[in-house]
This record gives C-alpha cells, structure tokens and sequence, in this order.
C-alpha cells in the first residue's frame, strides 16, 4: 500500500533523513514492507555513500529481491533486481519450475506485479523511475 504524504519543498529525497517526512530510509522500509507482507525476509538494510537498500528472501528461499533508493534528490534511479537463488521446487507448476531462465524470471516478475507497481508508484512520487532487473539461474541468464 503507497501512503500519501506531504511533499517536502524541493521533494520527497531533498528532505531531512526522518522516517516521517519520506527520507530514503523511511523509502526503503516502506518498499521493503511491500514484500514483508508477503512472508519474505529481510537478509540485510544497508544505508552508507548515496544509496540505501534492503536485500529479502522469499519464504521458499528461491529469489531474491535487492532494492536501492537513491539517499539524495539527483535524479538517480531506483533499482530493483529479481535473482533466481537456485532451482524451484517441483511442486511450483508452469513457468514457475526449474530452472529459472529469464522467460521464467518474466513470469516471476508477473508473479510480483503488485509489490513491483506499489514500489514503481513510491519512485514516480519521489520523482525518478524504477529500473526492474532480471537475473535466472540457468545458463545465459
């Protein structure tokens, strides 16, 4: 869920870093919760130069999402990488199965559509783009 807030002058990431008022790190929580709601979790947060990001794990320990927020108001882009971490299950059906080539990952992306278009909406309001990046684990990948 993106949740309205009152947009500093000069923008979302020209503001104090303070969890009330958009700072990355309140950025990065809220795009985080996006997947915590779904049972992933968090392997690490990181906050240090000009990003900050979280790394989570989904609850099958299969893929991996990394998302990084720019910590100032530059016009950088907000990253998010989906990686394959191994095989699927066999019970997952479809595109879904092993391995996971970069047409799996598309439909994986598919998958997560609703966390990907929340996080997508928290970047267009901060004024930059989410760059979504695709990584399987099958050869050419």
């Amino acid at each position: 869920m993106v949740m309205a807030a009152s947009v500093p002058e000069g923008g979302l990431l020209s503001a104090v870093p303070d969890f009330e008022h958009g700072s990355p790190l309140a950025l990065r929580e809220q795009a985080a919760s996006t997947f915590e709601k779904g049972g992933w979790q968090v392997l690490f947060r990181l906050s240090g130069g000009n990003r900050v990001s979280a790394t989570l794990l989904d609850p099958s320990e299969r893929l991996q999402v990394t998302l990084q927020i720019p910590s100032e108001d530059d016009g950088s882009d907000w990253m998010l990488w989906l990686e394959a971490c191994g095989e699927m299950p066999a019970s997952l059906s479809g595109a879904l199965a092993q391995p996971m080539n970069l047409r799996a990952m598309l439909d994986v992306a598919r998958w997560l559509q609703g966390p990907i278009e929340e996080i997508e909406a928290m970047a267009l309001a901060s004024g930059t783009q989410l760059v979504l990046q695709l990584a399987g684990s099958g050869p050419n990948s």
